[in-house]
């Protein structure tokens, strides 16, 4: 006899948003598309936990399906597969995640195959723990080489606390690079306007008749051989800020070939979004959001100094 109140999760993934609800059973389980128009039909299939009986209906992306059957009569694994992903801060009105380098921060048209973007993993991390499709909303973005928190906003009423906290200066965002050089200064404001290279479809550049940008940098330490690290306290959000005014300063984050980095050993631009203090947008309150130095960036730095350093943004 068939245990009916058994339920198996499935999860859809971006390559199937937009199928129809029994060609989806059909291709994600190991079943005919009649039988997964049967199961539909007898009211064995919920979607976001609702029973959905319309065969045509349309799936999309973070949608849960669960089927009152086994997951060995369906043909799937009893799970879906944990996501790499890590959230460092979430309740039900935020959620920060500390991307990882190499991470679309959302998702967009050129991209590998199969890609996901920050902005999926996260909608269907929750979707997979809560049952159903989750709000989420990208509140910012990260390069895709940089590392480090990202925010993203869990219900539509944090949306416009969230969008004010950035238009008003309110949202202070700490970035650490290791650069090339060592800084004849130990502490120096950089006021210079950015605006896209006319010469380059990627890259920005120090321009006069650019928006205005204001970087804050301070040298925390030596890294290794011929680099240093530095903190960089960000008082505008222009695109690729820290890049162009370390460049600009003659001394590009390590690894950065777009803006004259000449290192040739660091595996990507060695920036990371260290720390994002904000109002929290439901109770005003001060919410301080922090992602550890990856590996990639400590391996240049010493052993025995590279946490003392970071150490020294406690009170910034």
């Amino acid at each position: 006899m068939t245990n009916t109140r058994a339920l198996t999760r499935l999860v859809v993934f971006p390559t199937a948003s937009g199928s129809r609800l029994d060609s989806f059973l059909a291709a994600a389980t190991g079943l005919s598309r009649r039988s997964a128009r049967r199961l539909v039909e007898e009211g064995a299939v919920l979607l976001n936990q609702a029973v959905v009986r319309i065969l045509s209906r349309t799936v999309d992306m973070g949608d849960i399906i669960d089927v009152r059957r086994p997951a060995e009569e369906l043909g799937v694994p009893g799970e879906p597969a944990a996501l790499p992903i890590r959230v460092v801060l979430e309740d039900d009105w935020i959620c920060a995640v500390d991307k990882p380098a190499g991470v679309l921060s959302q998702r967009a048209e050129h991209r590998a195959p199969g890609e996901l973007a920050l902005d999926e993993l996260l909608t269907l991390h929750l979707a997979i723990r809560q049952g159903k499709r989750p709000f989420v909303r990208v509140v910012h973005r990260l390069d895709r080489e940089t590392s480090g928190v990202m925010l993203f906003a869990r219900r539509p009423a944090a949306l416009p606390a969230l969008a004010r906290s950035w238009r008003e200066g309110r949202a202070a965002r700490i970035y650490l690079a290791l650069v090339e050089g060592r800084p004849e200064f130990q502490s120096k404001v950089v006021e210079a306007p950015i605006a896209r290279d006319r010469g380059h479809v990627w890259r920005f550049g120090v321009a006069s008749d650019g928006r205005p940008a204001h970087t804050e940098i301070r040298v925390l330490g030596d890294g290794a051989p011929g680099t240093s690290l530095v903190a960089c306290i960000l008082g505008s959000g222009r695109t690729h800020q820290v890049r162009v005014h370390l460049s600009h300063i003659g001394h590009p984050v390590a690894g950065d070939r777009l803006y004259g980095a000449s290192r040739t050993n660091a595996p990507r631009a060695l920036l990371h979004a260290f720390r994002l203090s904000l109002p929290h947008p439901r109770s005003a309150r001060l919410t301080d959001i922090e992602a550890p130095l990856p590996p990639d960036l400590t391996a240049f730095l010493p052993e025995d100094r590279g946490i003392s350093m970071v150490r020294q943004l406690r009170d910034v």
